[in-house]
Order: structure tokens, then sequence, then C-alpha cells
């Protein structure tokens, strides 16, 4: 997501790889763009319970990008790859520089990514209400379709069937990767979210709970839990969860939301947070006779102008932020 504002004349920017000198700085731009954006009364301490920069930069540090003015950092993006499918966020700048187009800057080299990757499809969240922000990305060809719900809800669920990746041998985690590739590429042609889960091994960011059904992976779930993650204080997060397309897929999801409710109560979490594209109509619901409430919403804006895998027989839990 990008901030835009009043500012002065037009500057030179140069875009680059970040590098790990520039996480804090990249950090402290985050959080006061997003909090003057959204009017916080200490905008530098937005999200200060939560880590989207140090994680997304170790996560993959060629897909982290600054844009640099007079040798300072002005503002930062990340691309994820998913496979077939990418999507970046957050994209963050100065307020006392918004509007230098700046941000457009650093969208010309993260498109640049996706086209090395090659991406078939990719997405953005965003703020819907905001008429600047969709003009932005429509320039890059991005276009908005269906709102994304940022749900929650208490802990109620104790416990629930489920195998963390955590737990299993090395030989077991690249089955297990191999069913989760398998499993999204089904929902979707490509799509890989196996990074994500061995960012949160690797990282030390939560679990990956997976939940089969005899020898096939029934669902999965990527959760990131408590301070210092995008999950934040007392919270569970889910990432990415998604279970096998086809007849039973319901009773699937629910068993998967269990499990992902069942490991935020093992953690001693309060509350679990997850995003649906409201697109998935039928997941949406579920998540809704289940107790689950939107807490905000922004707008899913997709290049080319296609559904990817935002359908409504998709029981897949994300929000591209």
């Amino acid at each position: 997501m990008a901030t835009l504002s009043p500012s002065t004349e037009l500057i030179s920017v140069s875009i680059r790889l970040m590098q790990e000198a520039d996480l804090v700085e990249a950090r402290g731009i985050f959080r006061v763009a997003f909090g003057t954006f959204l009017g916080v009364p200490a905008p530098e301490a937005f999200a200060a319970d939560r880590e989207y920069i140090f994680t997304r930069w170790r996560a993959n540090p060629q897909a982290a990008l600054v844009a640099e003015v007079n040798g300072a950092v002005a503002g930062s993006n990340f691309a994820a790859h998913w496979g077939s499918f990418g999507f970046f966020g957050p994209l963050t700048v100065r307020p006392e520089l918004w509007n230098q187009h700046i941000a457009q800057k650093l969208l010309g080299p993260t498109l640049d990514l996706f086209e090395k990757w090659g991406v078939r499809e990719a997405g953005l969240f965003t703020f819907a209400h905001s008429p600047k922000h969709l003009g932005l990305y429509q320039k890059f060809g991005f276009w908005p379709r269906f709102l994304t719900a940022i749900m929650s809800k208490g802990v109620t669920v104790r416990e629930a069937p489920s195998i963390k990746y955590s737990a299993l041998k090395e030989g077991e985690q690249n089955q297990a990767l191999s069913a989760c590739r398998e499993l999204t590429g089904a929902i979707f042609d490509g799509l890989d979210v196996t990074s994500e889960i061995r960012s949160v091994m690797n990282q030390n960011l939560g679990e990956t709970v997976l939940v089969w059904g005899g020898d096939l992976l029934d669902g999965f779930a990527v959760c990131h839990v408590g301070e210092g993650t995008e999950a934040g204080r007392n919270n569970c997060y889910i990432k990415f969860a998604a279970v096998r397309p086809g007849p039973g897929a319901e009773d699937r999801f629910e068993h998967l939301l269990d499990a992902s409710e069942g490991l935020a109560a093992e953690r001693g979490l309060q509350r679990i947070e997850a995003g649906v594209n409201l697109n998935r109509r039928q997941a949406y619901r579920q998540m809704l006779r289940r107790g689950f409430r939107i807490d905000f919403q922004g707008v899913a804006m997709h290049r080319p102008d296609a559904p990817a895998y935002n359908r409504p027989d998709a029981f897949v839990v994300d929000d591209w932020r």
C-alpha cells in the first residue's frame, strides 16, 4: 500500500535493493506513513507490536526495494513471489515527500521482478476509499475488484487434530512442502506459498499446521503468532491457509480453522485474525458463521483484470497486505 498527500516540487529519486543497514529507517517510514494517512495520534507508534519490514527482508532480500533521495531512504516496497502469482507491499513513502512520484519510481522495478519470476498474475491490497491509491495502481495495470475483509474473533477452540510442520523430520518436511504445493496448484495453477512456510520456520515467526485426510493433505495454514511478527501482541494471524478443492471442501475448511485456532490457544493467544477476499464468498460466509467479524477492509487490485484465485469456490485465507 502506498501513502499520498500534498508536497512540494519534484525531486530526483534513485531505486536500489534494500540493505540490512536500511531496515530501522524503513520500518520508521512504514510506521509514520501509515499512521499519518490513517490519522493515528502518534504515527511513529503505528503497529508497534507488529513486524513487517525486518521479516520480509529476511525472507527475500532480493525482493526488497528502497527509494533514495539525496542519499537518504525516502521509501520502500516489498514483492512476494508465490509461484505463478505475486503481490507487493507494504509500499511506503515519507509523508513530507508524498506526491513526488516516489511510489511510481518504486513500482517500475517491482514489476520487473514479477517479469523476472515469470509471474502470470499479480495483485495488491490497498485503501478502498482512496481515489489516489486506485489511480496510482491503475497506471500500472492493476484494477480494483472485490473487497478483502480483515476479520478476527476470540479464541475459543482449545485443541484440534493437526500436524505441526516444525515437528516433522527433514524428509517429512520436504514431502509436506510438495503436498502443499500440489494443493495450491489445484486451486490456481502454479500457486506456491512454500516460501512463506520456510520463512515462518526459519525466522521462528509461528507455525504451519497441516491437516491430513489419510494420504492426502486436506489443508494447511501458515500462522504468525505474537508480538514481533505480522500477528502482533496476543494475536494469531493466518498469513495463508487453503484446503483441497472439490467435494467436502467446506468440512475441510472448518477443520483447518479449528486447527489454526487450536494453535492460538496452545500458544496462549487471545485473538485470531485472518483476511478473506469477498469473492471467496463460501469461505467468507463460513467464517462469519464461525464468529469472525470484520475489523477493517480494503480492495484487492489485480493485474490483469482477472480473478486469479479469488473465486467463490476457493477456500483460501490471505489478504495481500
